[in-house]
């Protein structure tokens, strides 16, 4: 069967005439023996080998002429699994293919008259130089694995490799030069974008030469000045879980730090709301936020409020469910015409009568944000993160003979009755998911 049918997998081999056309067979036997088959096959298959998702995204990125991406990602798979030939042929053409495209942009890059060209060819040596080790760390993997085979079916690896470290040590400095230069005309405008684009570029000139004259003391200083401070009110809501959802924003933006974005909650500056006299409970008017942003310090401030909804438990009940099958009750002895003893199946009808329940409850997060400009008070993003948790049970009970249930009631009479979650944990599981969606919008804005 051509493993066509499942995703193109690179490990499947030819396994004789098609099985999936096969008429149904009366023999149980015979459709056990089919259905092996066809597991078989299926576990055969490329989306079960090793290495096989680099594989698919060598393939994708080769038709996207990613060659270079395409190479990376297919010598992935290869020091995975080494033995498989497909992706050893993928891989060669990738690289044929990203050493010529990156030889292509350097020629052109040479022509460019301006110092700008620096960076962009030290990334296009810095290819070349990878596409290289890849090789050279592949070629002993992959010829290692027919050592044993006859002279004439071992493979050898043809790829030429150069070593490019000679113009990468003569560009770096180059590319560096250029960089800082480019940060300290950002530097002279004082605007925060300004200083980002300058610590930006500051920060690139330590990449490309470390230490580089005194980047990285123009990079704290630009960083420090491009820096935008969030001050996240009070989200108007349960405490509870309001609390819950500052404290997770908080821990993630530890744990995960954002470069130009610094957060902070009312809580870190209550010390100086109190001197200021100015108490804010929850959501408070326009006039207000801009006060607490100029009070914080703070560039802008995000307010925020949550509507919870609770869906209670409720049973569905589905009585008088009729079971009924032929079932083995005895065997009976009897004499064949050959005048051998032998034993024959009686079957009769037994039935059941089964009661269905079913147990369902929910609860759903709606937040709503808005980040506001303390400058000008204008509402710059805003936007509405939703989560949810949901319980389900299903139990059964019956009368009558078991043997007359199917196997979904067989599966359910033996289960139990479970009670329902409360309001409060399904709030707090919905909200388990809320902080992080929150914060991944809050980035996403920053981040443009």
């Amino acid at each position: 069967i051509s493993c066509q049918y499942f995703m193109d997998p690179f490990a499947c081999s030819y396994l004789g005439p098609s099985v999936l056309n096969i008429e149904p067979m009366q023999n149980k036997l015979q459709q056990i023996f089919i259905f092996l088959v066809l597991i078989s096959i299926f576990l055969s298959c490329g989306i079960f080998t090793r290495g096989y998702r680099e594989y698919q995204t060598a393939k994708k990125l080769y038709k996207k002429q990613h060659y270079y991406q395409a190479a990376l990602h297919a010598s992935k798979s290869l020091k995975i699994n080494s033995k498989n030939m497909r992706v050893l042929k993928l891989f060669e053409k990738s690289y044929v293919l990203a050493v010529k495209q990156q030889k292509s942009n350097i020629i052109d890059l040479e022509r460019v008259k301006d110092n700008s060209k620096w960076p962009e060819l030290y990334y296009a040596y810095d290819r070349l130089q990878n596409l290289s080790n890849e090789v050279i760390s592949l070629k002993p993997i992959v010829e290692s694995e027919n050592m044993n085979a006859p002279a004439f079916l071992r493979y050898r690896m043809d790829l030429t490799t150069q070593d490019y470290n000679m113009e990468l040590t003569k560009i770096s400095p180059l590319a560096a030069d250029y960089q800082y230069k480019k940060g300290l005309e950002h530097r002279k405008k004082k605007d925060k974008e300004n200083q980002k684009i300058a610590a930006k570029a500051f920060k690139s000139a330590q990449q490309f030469m470390p230490n580089y004259k005194n980047s990285k003391a123009l990079y704290d200083e630009t960083r420090s000045a491009a820096l935008l401070t969030l001050l996240i009110l009070p989200i108007e809501g349960n405490k509870n879980l309001v609390n819950y959802i500052r404290d997770q924003i908080m821990m993630i933006q530890t744990n995960k730090p954002m470069e130009f974005l610094q957060i902070i909650t009312r809580d870190q500056l209550s010390s100086t709301l109190i001197e200021q006299q100015l108490q804010l409970s929850g959501m408070v008017d326009d006039n207000q936020i801009i006060e607490m942003g100029k009070l914080a310090a703070a560039n802008q401030i995000l307010s925020a409020s949550i509507i919870t909804t609770h869906r209670p438990s409720e049973t569905i009940i589905t009585e008088d469910i009729k079971q009924e099958k032929k079932v083995v009750v005895r065997l009976e002895k009897y004499v064949d015409e050959n005048g051998k003893e032998r034993e024959k199946k009686i079957k009769e009808d037994v039935y059941a009568t089964l009661v269905h329940y079913r147990k369902g409850a929910g609860a759903k997060l709606r937040l709503t944000y808005r980040i506001t400009d303390v400058k000008n008070g204008l509402s710059i993003n805003s936007g509405i993160v939703q989560t949810d948790a949901k319980f389900f049970h299903e139990w059964a009970t019956f009368t009558g003979d078991k043997r007359a249930l199917n196997s979904q009631y067989s599966r359910l009479v033996s289960k139990k009755e479970k009670f329902a979650p409360s309001k409060s944990e399904l709030v707090m599981q919905a909200a388990e998911a809320l902080p992080n969606k929150l914060m991944e919008k809050i980035f996403d804005h920053y981040s443009e």
